[in-house]
């Protein structure tokens, strides 16, 4: 299984595909600005890459229920800043986070080859601008558009349900243009399903992975993981780095982390795990 971004080639059967988190926003779930300053994420984005992340992907709008949405100028040029600055320094492919295809060219346009689109394309021009500037995209399932309260999502079939439409999504972006090998699958862990629902689809990635295209697993810090074990507010760190290497032992091969050290050895050994036991 390949995975083109840019000029490379990933053989991501031999070994994860690592995308370290980079947020340049006043105000994320996980490091609530931190990083915001140029100077810090410049910094953080060099410890990613030294603990192993393969590719970096710079989101500039808040996640979220309730948190006040980034104009779209404003996101545009926060990602272009910071993606022109990240490939004068590092010699990886980079990434957009953004559900906007007016961001996503600005990004293009500054070296980004892969956009990270939650909103399952929910921007008709999406698709079409990934197609021209022949990146590739991240196909993601979920119920509602970003930041839309879903707080009891019924599903009759989930396993179906997030594969039909995780293949209807992977025709439109042919459709646009794009060819599979730039196509990344992503389920939608802890986006319109409660956390019962997102510890199953962990458990059964493996029906996505059939899809026959690359899956990302998107489980770093997320609620679901606090809600299942009961840890307040405890640290997530040990929680990621057991959903990562479970996860990529059942299918994922695109990780997606906020810390590439735990991401690169979670999935190194469930790689090794794989190869012990064919």
């Amino acid at each position: 299984m390949f995975l083109q971004l840019g000029t490379r080639r990933f053989d991501v059967a031999q070994r994860a595909l690592v995308v370290g988190i980079l947020n340049r926003t006043r105000d994320s779930f996980s490091d609530h600005g931190a990083h915001y300053r140029l100077d810090r994420l410049l910094a953080r984005a060099e410890q990613l890459v030294a603990d192993g992340a393969d590719v970096l992907e710079v989101g500039a709008r808040p996640g979220g229920v309730g948190v006040a949405e980034v104009p779209p100028d404003e996101e545009r040029d926060l990602a272009a800043e910071t993606l022109a600055e990240l490939r004068s320094r590092f010699d990886v492919p980079l990434a957009v986070d953004t559900t906007r295809a007016g961001v996503a060219e600005a990004a293009f346009a500054e070296g980004a080859v892969l956009g990270n689109d939650m909103s399952g394309f929910g921007d008709p021009a999406y698709l079409p601008t990934a197609a021209a500037a022949g990146a590739a995209v991240v196909a993601t399932h979920i119920r509602r558009p970003p930041g839309v309260p879903d707080p009891d999502p019924v599903y009759a079939d989930l396993l179906g349900e997030v594969c039909g439409r995780l293949t209807e999504l992977t025709q439109a972006a042919e459709e646009a243009g794009i060819d599979r090998e730039h196509v990344v699958v992503d389920p939608g862990i802890d986006l319109g399903k409660s956390w019962q629902q997102s510890l199953r689809l962990l458990a059964h990635l493996d029906d996505v992975a059939r899809l026959g295209l690359p899956v990302l697993l998107a489980v770093s810090h997320k609620i679901f993981l606090r809600r299942a074990l009961g840890l307040g507010d405890a640290p997530l760190d040990l929680a990621t780095a057991a959903a990562c290497a479970l996860g990529s032992l059942s299918g994922g091969v695109v990780v997606r982390v906020h810390d590439a050290r735990v991401g690169r050895q979670a999935a190194d050994l469930a790689y090794a795990l794989r190869a012990a036991r064919s």
